[in-house]
């Protein structure tokens, strides 16, 4: 069984030295802020709570004010009533003052507000009757509750009239007690650090505001009243919140250490990129070195070996002597090619390549060109078919480098095809461009080694076309720069396994 290697990306060790260390610290002071804030924010709402239990209590403290004046009164037999209208004409913010004893002998509550009044006070009964263990106790406790009726509340207290213990209840303008009592109180705690609010929990209407004619948008910290079980005193600063001014500086850190991290991800990228080109162009270059003296030991060795068979007089029949010399002259040619294409890409790389420019025929070069190549064609049993456009127009360009370039397109047809060997050839005029196409039935190139083929020393090493794969790997870079500099461009059609299609376009409007 064959074991799996683990291969570690450099990528990644690159990532891991540059980026875990400010990852570590990043989140070291999102901790440190975290916990700093959960301080502050402590502290802070302490003092907002002793804000809020304060105006509870001015308001528990008010009520109690009002039970004494009630229980200084005279409360003799007759007298209930008119005790009753006084107390009530000197405090507006009470509608009803109630015994319960007597409820159902008040004839100045009408039907509804009397029946809510009854209701409440059954369904709260036990809770109303340990007021009374309260008040022995020393503790006089007031209970509030809501009536659901406009905005009335209910007010539940023990008082001593005239050394009798009574039960006592008082209807309550909850809008007037908030506006007439508690709003002053609030405007003086308020001043100009905090902005104080009640609400109405049930329609979560705003029904004050220190703010003069404006209803805050939220609030920082919020209390329901004691007395008053259907409204709460909400609390907000005038200006920005610990919670905000902590966020703030957070959001500000958390944004200066993300680029931070970015720079050096960053920064880490273009090191890995760089050193990774560095090693490719090293290990490109060495590929080369051993392609080049690969291309060039063939055709060396086998014109060393015939002409040295030829020398030693070994062969004697003419037509064999014939096709040894054919040999020798063909490796021959070989080995200048390979020596050309070497000096034709250092005059490139050196800016050095130069090139004459004329009218020229592009059918006139293709011509030439096959005439020269036939010979090579014919013997390694290729069948070529040229179709030449009619009214091509000249072009300006190269004759020697254009006709290097189709040199190069026929030399790959002929040396990446398989058993098909056919080559089609064709001239056409397309809008204002002149197309010369070289067509093979050969091994293709797939889709993902045609962005890398005109790359130069780039040579495929997968799949089919890397076992039929030879030469230097210029080839291709340096038509494609002849192309360039003659204002046009190379494309490539192919599918593996299903031939290539190359195609050199020319600019037939620049003459």
């Amino acid at each position: 069984m064959q074991k799996t290697k683990l291969k570690i990306s450099p990528w990644l060790f690159i990532l891991f030295l540059l980026i875990v260390p400010s990852s570590l610290y990043t989140i070291l002071e999102l901790n440190s802020m975290d916990d700093q804030e959960e301080l502050y924010e402590g502290i802070y709402t302490n003092q907002l709570d002793a804000v809020l239990f304060s105006l509870n209590q001015f308001a528990d403290d008010n009520v109690r004010a009002w039970i004494n004046d009630i229980e200084k009164l005279n409360w003799t037999e007759g007298s209930q009533e008119r005790n009753i209208k006084e107390w009530i004409s000197n405090n507006p913010q009470c509608e009803h003052l109630l015994l319960l004893d007597h409820l159902n002998n008040n004839t100045s509550i009408d039907d509804t507000l009397l029946n809510e009044i009854e209701k409440e006070i059954k369904l709260k009964e036990l809770e109303i009757n340990k007021l009374n263990s309260y008040f022995n106790e020393g503790y006089r406790k007031v209970l509030g509750y809501d009536l659901n009726l406009e905005h009335y509340s209910l007010f539940v207290f023990i008082a001593n009239l005239n050394g009798q213990l009574q039960q006592c209840a008082i209807v309550v303008d909850a809008r007037r007690f908030i506006s007439d009592i508690l709003s002053p109180r609030m405007q003086r705690i308020a001043g100009e650090n905090f902005v104080l609010s009640i609400r109405h929990v049930s329609s979560s209407e705003i029904v004050f505001s220190t703010l003069i004619n404006t209803i805050p948008e939220s609030v920082t910290e919020e209390k329901v009243i004691w007395l008053l079980p259907d409204y709460s005193i909400g609390i907000q600063p005038s200006g920005p919140t610990i919670k905000d001014v902590a966020q703030k500086r957070a959001y500000n850190n958390i944004l200066f250490l993300v680029i931070v991290d970015l720079v050096l991800l960053i920064g880490a990228w273009f090191f890995y990129r760089n050193i990774r080109r560095e090693i490719n162009l090293a290990k490109i270059k060495s590929d080369f070195v051993s392609n080049v003296s690969h291309e060039i030991r063939t055709p060396l060795s086998l014109i060393s070996m015939y002409a040295e068979t030829l020398q030693m007089n070994r062969v004697k029949e003419e037509d064999k002597k014939h096709k040894y010399y054919g040999i020798i002259y063909r490796e021959a040619q070989r080995l200048s090619g390979i020596v050309n294409n070497i000096l034709n890409f250092s005059r490139i790389e050196s800016g050095k390549r130069q090139f004459n420019f004329s009218p020229v025929d592009i059918n006139d070069i293709l011509n030439d060109v096959m005439r020269n190549y036939a010979y090579q064609i014919e013997n390694k049993g290729f069948k070529v078919d040229v179709q030449l456009g009619d009214d091509i127009p000249l072009i300006q360009g190269d004759e020697e480098a254009i006709g290097e370039s189709i040199t190069n397109l026929i030399d790959n047809a002929i040396k990446y095809s398989k058993e098909i060997r056919s080559i089609e050839i064709s001239t056409q005029i397309n809008g204002d461009k002149v197309w010369l196409n070289v067509k093979d039935y050969g091994i293709g190139i797939n889709s993902k080694e045609q962005k890398h083929i005109f790359d130069k020393f780039y040579r495929v090493t997968k799949g089919s076309l890397a076992l039929h794969a030879k030469g230097s790997g210029l080839g291709l870079s340096i038509v494609k720069y002849i192309m360039h500099s003659h204002k046009g461009d190379i494309i490539v059609k192919s599918e593996e396994n299903n031939g290539s299609t190359f195609s050199l376009i020319f600019p037939s409007n620049n003459y």
